[in-house]
C-alpha cells in the first residue's frame, strides 16, 4: 500500500511540473506572437539581432552608417506609432469617462424620480400602492410623514378591512432610514 501512495505522489509531482513547464512555454510563445504583432522581434536565431544586419565597421563604414540611419528611422517610426496609439487610448478614455459621467447623472435622476416599492411594507398591496402613489405618496419617507387618518382617507377602504396605518408608518420610517 505505501508503494502505491508513493507512486501516486510521484505521478502528481511529475504531472504538476510537466503542466507548469508546458504553461510556461505557452506563455513565452504567446508573448512572442504579441510582440511580433506590435512590430518587435523578441527572439532571433543564435546570436544577437545585430550580428546578421550590421557589417563590421572596418569593412564598410558607409554601410554601417546606413544601418544606423535605418535603425534611427525605424525607432522614430515606432515611437510615432506608439504616440498615436497612446493618443487614441487617451481619447477613448475621455469618451468612456464622459459616458460614465452621463450614466451617473441619469442614475441620480432615476433615483430622485423613481418611487419606492411600497408593497415592501406589510399590509400594502399593489392596489393600495397605486392609490397612495396617485395621492402623491411615492416614497417611504413621505409615507412615514403622513398621518394615519390621511392614509385611511386616501385608501377609502371598506370598514370591514383591518388596516394598520400606524404599523405602515413605522415600517416606512425604518425603510427610509435604511435607504439613506
Amino acid at each position: 500500500m505505501p508503494q502505491i501512495v508513493a507512486w501516486i505522489l510521484v505521478s502528481l509531482v511529475v504531472g504538476f511540473l510537466g503542466g507548469w513547464l508546458l504553461e510556461f512555454y505557452l506563455d513565452i510563445k504567446y508573448l512572442e506572437v504579441r510582440a511580433r504583432e506590435r512590430g518587435f522581434a523578441l527572439t532571433e536565431e543564435v546570436g544577437s539581432p545585430t550580428d546578421k544586419a550590421v557589417p563590421a565597421s572596418d569593412e564598410d563604414p558607409e554601410a554601417a552608417s546606413d544601418t544606423d540611419e535605418q535603425r534611427t528611422a525605424l525607432l522614430r517610426e515606432m515611437q510615432e506609432r506608439h504616440k498615436a496609439e497612446l493618443n487614441t487610448m487617451r481619447r477613448m478614455l475621455r469618451i468612456q469617462k464622459a459616458r460614465y459621467e452621463d450614466l451617473e447623472k441619469q442614475f441620480e435622476k432615476f433615483i430622485a424620480t423613481h418611487p419606492d416599492d411600497l408593497t415592501a411594507i406589510r399590509g400594502i398591496g399593489r392596489e393600495y400602492q397605486w392609490k397612495l402613489r396617485d395621492a402623491g405618496i411615492t416614497t417611504y419617507e413621505r409615507l412615514a410623514n403622513t398621518p394615519p387618518r390621511r392614509l385611511l382617507e386616501i385608501l377609502e377602504a371598506d370598514s370591514w378591512r383591518k388596516l394598520e396605518p400606524e404599523a405602515w408608518i413605522e415600517q416606512a420610517r425604518v425603510l427610509a432610514q435604511q435607504g439613506n
